[in-house]
C-alpha cells in the first residue's frame, strides 16, 4: 500500500504539473502554497491549461495511479480540488476576435416563430 507522501506527490503532479515531494495530503495545501502554489497559482495554471486545450488536472503516470490505488488516488484528488476550490469548469469563450460576417449572421438568425 503506498505511503501518505507517495499519494500527495501524486496528488501535487497532477494539480501543479511538477514533481514536488509534500510530507502528506492533510498538508497538502500548505505544502503546494510553500512551494509557491497557492490556490490563486493554481487557479491561473488551470484556466491557462484550460485555454491551451490542454488536460487539466495534469496526467500522472498510469503506473503510479496504479500503485497508489485507482479509487483512493481520485477520491484524494476530489477532495484536494473541493479545498482548493478547483471544482468544475470555468466557462472560456472559445474565440478571442470579434465574429466574422458568416458568424454575425449567423448569430442574428432566428426562427420566425421568434417574433
Amino acid at each position: 500500500m503506498a505511503t501518505e507522501a507517495e499519494v500527495a506527490s501524486a496528488l501535487a503532479l497532477a494539480l501543479t504539473g511538477a514533481r514536488l515531494a509534500p510530507v502528506g495530503v492533510a498538508s497538502l495545501v500548505d505544502d503546494l502554497a510553500v512551494a509557491g502554489f497557492d490556490a490563486d497559482r493554481l487557479l491561473a495554471l488551470r484556466a491557462e491549461a484550460q485555454i491551451a486545450q490542454a488536460p487539466w488536472p495534469f496526467p500522472v503516470p498510469l503506473d503510479e495511479r496504479r500503485a497508489l490505488g485507482f479509487a483512493r488516488f481520485d477520491a484524494a484528488l476530489a477532495d484536494a480540488r473541493e479545498t482548493l476550490g478547483l471544482t468544475g469548469l470555468r466557462p472560456v469563450s472559445s474565440a478571442h476576435r470579434p465574429l466574422n460576417r458568416d458568424e454575425q449572421r449567423l448569430e442574428a438568425d432566428r426562427p420566425p416563430h421568434w417574433g
